[in-house]
């Protein structure tokens, strides 16, 4: 990971099945209040990129997050994603009791 503007990332994650390693480039680094990065599985031979955007803000006993992932050429590799992102939020919010 090299957070700044411009930097890229590479995040391997192993499933049951096998890895699975997305790459991309930070475009927007607001602290505390935005993220905004490029989005590719490595190796995909459609070579599709995506944009992902979190934000972020207070709230009573804690901190709103809003992500929003955008630029998919069909509706339903959305939704895989979507389903993705609901399983790495939920686990999350399991972890945010303890930090």
């Amino acid at each position: 990971m090299d957070l700044r503007v411009g930097g890229r990332y590479r995040l391997s994650m192993r499933l049951g099945w096998g890895d699975l390693v997305c790459v991309g480039t930070y475009r927007e680094i607001v602290p505390p209040e935005r993220l905004v990065f490029t989005f590719a599985w490595e190796g995909d031979p459609a070579g599709e990129e995506t944009v992902v955007s979190l934000f972020l803000r207070e709230v009573d006993g804690g901190t709103e997050l809003i992500l929003r992932h955008e630029g998919f050429a069909a509706p339903g590799v959305a939704e895989n994603h979507r389903d993705g992102w609901m399983d790495c939020v939920g686990r999350l919010a399991a972890l945010a009791p303890a930090l």
